[in-house]
Formats: C-alpha cells, structure tokens, sequence
C-alpha cells in the first residue's frame, strides 16, 4: 500500500476520533494497555495485586489479558467490597477488604457518592481546578490498613509479576509501604494512576511517584486512558513501569 494511500485511510479514520497504527509482534503499542501488558508481563499465570477494586473493573482486565492469574484485589470500603464479594471471580481471586499504604494501623475512609472517587483524601472544593468539586460525601468509616510488604511477608508471596494501584490520591502511601519488595527487585511492572488536575487535597504528586519509580528502576513504558480538562491539559491518566534490567 502506497504511503499516500496510507495517509488518506489514516485520515479519515481520525474524522471519526480514530487513530490508526501499526501493531508489531510482541512490541509495545503505547495506546492499547490489554495488548500491552502482555507484552510487558511474559508469565500466563501472573500474580496481580488489584489495590483499589472499586467493582472488579481490573479483575476484568486482567482476566481478559492473561490465561489463569491469581490476582489478590483489595477495597477498603464496607459498602463498594459488599458489591465486589456479591460477584463471582473464580477460585484464583481473592478478595480483601482491606487498605494498602505506608505503616499499619487504623485511618478514615470517606465515601463519596460516586463510589470511584472514595478516597482517604477530601475532595478539593475549588471548582475552578476540581470538576469533582461538589460531589457528596456520603458516609466516613474506619478502615484497616496494612503495608504491601507486611501483607506479601505474612502470606508467603515472594513475587508480584503486576502491581495496580488506583486509590485516588493515595498513592504514594500505597508505593512506600512496599518499599523492601522494590528495593528486592519482587514487583515486575506497576499500573497506577496520575492525578495532574487537584482533585484531592494532599493527593500525591504524580512527579515525585515518577521520581520514586525511577529510584526503584522500574521504568515508564507508556500513559493510557488519558483524561483532559476542557479538552486542553492532562487531568489524569495510567501510567505503565517495567523493572529494568
């Protein structure tokens, strides 16, 4: 195929809000994150922690992606895991109502009206930088929290092929407290979310994750499923690392 024909299918596919690329074998594509994550993660039967459940939507993913992964998902909030445990996952997927971050102990969770911007975080009320400004908090509970490296160390999990961490501004708690599998070189990839748009008040930074992912040497692979504000600037997005070597 001629490259001016090449150009003229890939424009009016972008008419339509469609991109057009090339797939290669086992290369990275940097906008479709199923296809990718298999790349980046070779084993079939991965070992996934799931932090931040919500209502399954990455048990999904991951299920689509690989053959038969056992996947440990985590949600903190008593109503959202009542709505996670009412569905059936499968024998390789365990469920813990239970938060990951820094130091073990006892925090507030507030649950918000839409239950994917529940956070431990209070929403920011400026509605000039916040879309989510207004939204309604609807219950504050107690939650028990524990540390990524404890909670592998008690199971006896030596090894987490992908890690996704999605806990609305509660990142850097969640990353910190696996500080000695990182250092061990015991998680194969991350997926997590950036906020660049002030959603929470004291949510992490997403330069200083970027910086304390590359202090790990788990290098950036791509950003999916970006969010724009008013069309313009990056809101928010899922960024992908890899361990390197």
């Amino acid at each position: 195929m001629s490259k001016k024909l090449v150009d003229y299918v890939k424009s009016v596919f972008s008419s339509f809000g469609l991109f057009v690329a090339r797939r290669y074998p086992n290369a990275i594509t940097g906008h479709e994150l199923p296809y990718d994550l298999k790349v980046i993660v070779r084993n079939e039967n991965p070992v996934c922690f799931d932090i931040g459940a919500n209502r399954g939507q990455t048990i999904q993913l991951f299920q689509d992606c690989f053959r038969d992964p056992i996947i440990h998902s985590f949600e903190p909030s008593s109503a959202t895991f009542a709505t996670l445990a009412s569905q059936s996952f499968g024998s390789r997927v365990q469920l813990h109502q239970l938060a990951l971050g820094e130091q073990i102990g006892v925090a507030e969770f507030r649950n918000y009206a839409q239950s994917e911007l529940s956070s431990f975080l209070p929403v920011n009320p400026d509605r000039s930088e916040n879309i989510f400004a207004e939204e309604k908090l609807m219950l504050t509970e107690s939650v028990q929290v524990n540390t990524l490296d404890n909670f592998c160390s008690d199971r006896g999990i030596e090894q987490i092929d992908l890690l996704k961490i999605d806990t609305q501004g509660f990142e850097l708690p969640g990353l910190r407290g696996g500080a000695n599998l990182f250092r061990n070189k015991r998680i194969g990839a991350v997926m997590l979310e950036l906020n660049f748009a002030s959603l929470y008040e004291g949510q992490s930074d997403p330069l200083e994750i970027l910086v304390l992912m590359r202090d790990h040497n788990m290098r950036l692979v791509d950003y999916y499923e970006k969010e724009r504000a008013h069309g313009l600037e990056l809101s928010w997005t899922t960024a992908l690392f890899m361990r390197y070597p």
